[in-house]
C-alpha cells in the first residue's frame, strides 16, 4: 500500500469518507455514488480510504489510554465554541464539524506521529485478546441454514458449505473453507468483518455481500450493498476494493483482476431457491445442479459441454431441467438408472 500523505487533500477526503462508512448511517445511493466517482477518478484514493480504515483498530487502542483520553478531551475543548451544526466545506458537510474535525485531528496524529503511537503501546501493553465466541456452522448437500451471529451478522449458508466464526473484542474473523454464504454484517467501527477464503480475505464496511469457494479453488466474491476490499493473504499487494453490484473472481496466485459489474440480487438468488443462468456453459450448469443432489452426467464430447444455457431452475428439481435441455434441440439426452448421458443432437 502506497504511503499517505497527511497534509494533502487527499488524506482529508479519505478521512470523511472512513468516518461516514463507519458511522452505520442509513444506506444512500447518492453519497455511495459520490463515493464510487472518488474512488475511480485516482488509484491512489482506494490506497488512502484503505489507510484511514486500517488505523480503527490502532484508534481503538489508543483511545482507550488514558494519554489518549487527555489529548481527546483537549481537541473536544477546543472545538467547544464551534456550534455542532456549523457548516463544515466539502463533501462532508451533512455530518457537521465536530464530529469530523475530532475524528479527523486523531486521523491526522497517528499519521504524522506514529513514533508516539509506539512509544505509547510499548508502554501500555495492549490487553489480551479475548474470544468471545467460537464456532462452526455447516450444511449438507441440499441444505441450506441462515444463522444470527453473536454481533447481530446474519450468515445464510448454501449447500455443502461449512463456516467457522472466531469472534475476538479486536475483530470479527469467519474461514470459510468449502462453499458458500451470503453475509449481511451488522454494523460495529471496532471490530474488522473479515472473511477468510480461498487464500483471500474480504473485509466488510458495513455491507451484504457473497463469497462462494469453488471445487476448483476460485472464490467469487459478489457484493450486494455497501463496499467491501479482497486481498491476497499468500501475495499482499493493494486491496481491491469492491461496490454494489461488483463480482469478482479470485485465482491462488494470480494478481488481482478487475471487477465485473453484475445483477447482484440474481448472483445470490440462491436463498429463494432459484438458480439462475444468463449464457452459462452447460458444464458449469451442470456442476451447480451436483451441488445440490447426486448427479452422474457424461459429455459425449467437448462441444456438448460448451453450450450456453440461459434461465431460471430449481436447484432440488434437476429433472426439470434436464427436461428443458431435452427441448432445446442441439442437446440430446441418454438416461438409464446410474447415469445421464449428454450429446449434439446431430450424433
Amino acid at each position: 500500500m502506497m504511503p499517505v500523505d497527511p497534509t494533502s487533500d487527499i488524506h482529508d477526503a479519505a478521512a470523511g469518507w472512513a468516518i461516514w462508512l463507519q458511522a452505520g448511517a442509513p444506506f444512500d445511493p447518492v453519497r455511495q455514488a459520490e463515493l464510487e466517482a472518488w474512488l475511480q477518478a485516482d488509484v491512489s484514493h482506494a490506497d488512502a480510504l484503505s489507510a484511514c480504515l486500517d488505523l480503527e483498530a490502532a484508534l481503538e487502542q489508543v483511545r482507550t489510554s488514558a494519554w489518549a483520553g487527555d489529548l481527546i478531551a483537549e481537541v473536544e475543548a477546543g472545538l467547544d465554541d464551534i456550534p455542532a451544526d456549523a457548516p463544515h466545506p466539502g463533501l462532508f458537510a451533512g455530518l457537521g464539524w465536530r464530529p469530523v474535525a475530532l475524528a479527523a485531528s486523531v486521523l491526522l496524529l497517528l499519521a504524522v506521529t506514529p513514533f508516539l503511537v509506539g512509544r505509547l503501546l510499548v508502554s501500555e501493553p495492549a490487553a489480551p485478546t479475548e474470544v468471545v465466541v467460537a464456532e462452526a456452522f455447516s450444511t449438507g448437500r441440499g441444505e441450506m441454514q441462515t444463522r444470527v451471529l453473536t454481533d447481530g451478522s446474519t450468515v445464510t449458508l448454501n449447500t455443502g458449505s461449512r463456516i467457522e466464526v472466531s469472534f475476538t473484542d479486536r475483530e470479527r474473523r469467519i474461514a470459510l473453507p468449502q462453499g458458500e454464504a451470503l453475509f449481511e454484517v451488522s454494523h460495529d467501527p471496532s471490530r474488522p468483518f473479515i472473511v477468510a477464503a480461498g487464500g483471500y480475505e474480504v473485509r466488510a464496511i458495513g455491507t451484504a455481500f457473497n463469497v462462494y469457494t469453488r471445487e476448483d479453488g476460485h472464490t467469487m466474491v459478489t457484493v450486494v450493498e455497501g463496499i467491501v476490499q479482497a486481498r491476497d493473504t499468500v501475495a499482499p499487494a493493494s486491496p481491491t476494493t469492491l461496490h454494489a453490484g461488483d463480482q469478482v473472481e479470485l485465482a491462488p496466485g494470480t494478481p488481482l483482476p478487475e471487477a465485473q459489474r453484475v445483477d447482484a440480487d440474481l448472483a445470490v438468488a440462491w436463498r429463494s431457491g432459484r438458480l439462475v443462468f444468463d449464457d452459462w456453459r452447460l458444464a458449469d450448469v451442470v456442476a451447480e445442479f451436483r451441488r445440490y443432489g447426486d448427479l452422474a452426467v457424461e459429455f459425449s464430447d467437448p462441444d456438448v459441454a460448451e453450450i450456453a444455457v440461459s434461465g431460471v431452475f430449481d436447484p432440488r428439481d434437476s429433472d426439470a431441467f434436464f427436461a428443458a435441455l431435452d427441448q432445446m434441440g442441439p442437446v440430446g439426452i441418454d438416461r438409464d438408472a446410474d447415469r445421464i448421458r449428454l450429446y449434439t443432437s446431430n450424433e
